[in-house]
């Protein structure tokens, strides 16, 4: 409960050491490259507090015991602060303006998971098979997030040129630039979840059967909907709009299908 504790806390000073250039970013307000040396020190013992955090759920998935559905909420939010805070420590720009929301939901779930009471989930990793879909799924989850933020991120800087309130910033990446990281994203979110899709299909026993029935159908729907996504920017340059509402769209399917199948059983 104390690296929970010490994990929000970290969370928020980087929100704080970001916050202020952010919002003059996006004000017109001329500011300086930051530098990133506080900010990487202070994410980087976010994410490793919150990850110690972890260590009850991590023994009780590859012991075979129980586990709560906050637990795995948390394990997602710090799998998409990694690598949220990978990307800027390898200079790529186009996350700046999403880590306040990815550090906020980081900090929410770590202290739910430390302090909320949830359902408890009965564990599936019974086998090697069986725990690579389950990280597969984490996984899948965490990059389909980031894509759907990106995508707002996206609309935002877009309307921003068409507005003509775009201010050149070191902060602000070139629209281009954000488009082009969306999609490698969102290929990569779409293989991630072809990958837990299909090893579910092997290695879960009951995958159809009446309890995993809505976690399939729903995974298969997102599925669906970003390969249209991808198709549709491949083919016939999908932008604006109707990309923002595909990813979204996705997204929801996704959490219905991570999340809302598992509290609906805890509700019966």
């Amino acid at each position: 409960m104390s690296f929970a504790l010490f994990s929000a806390l970290f969370y928020i000073i980087s929100i704080l050491f970001i916050a202020p250039m952010l919002a003059k970013a996006q004000s017109g307000e001329q500011i300086q490259r930051p530098n990133k040396n506080w900010f990487i020190l202070t994410a980087l013992f976010a994410v490793i507090c919150h990850f110690i955090s972890l260590f009850p759920f991590f023994s009780n998935l590859f012991s075979g015991e129980n586990f709560t559905l906050m637990e795995i909420g948390s394990l997602i939010s710090v799998l998409i602060a990694i690598l949220a805070t990978v990307a800027i420590a390898l200079k790529i720009k186009t996350f700046w303006f999403l880590l306040p929301i990815i550090y906020c939901f980081a900090t929410i779930n770590v202290t739910l998971a430390a302090f909320a009471p949830s359902h408890v989930i009965q564990n599936l990793a019974q086998d090697l098979g069986l725990l690579l879909h389950i990280l597969l799924a984490m996984f899948a989850y965490a990059v389909c997030f980031i894509a759907m933020l990106q995508s707002i991120q996206l609309a935002w800087l877009d309307r921003k040129l068409k507005t003509k309130q775009m201010v050149i910033s070191p902060l602000l990446p070139p629209l281009m630039m954000v488009e082009r990281h969306f999609f490698r994203v969102m290929l990569s979110g779409e293989i991630l979840l072809t990958l837990t899709l299909l090893t579910g299909a092997v290695y879960l026993a009951d995958f159809f059967g009446n309890e995993n029935i809505q976690k399939a159908i729903f995974s298969f729907l997102a599925w669906i909907v970003y390969a249209v996504l991808l198709i549709g920017h491949w083919k016939y340059r999908w932008r604006g709009k109707k990309m923002i509402i595909y990813t979204i769209s996705g997204m929801i399917l996704l959490t219905i299908a991570y999340f809302g199948s598992r509290a609906m059983l805890g509700m019966n």
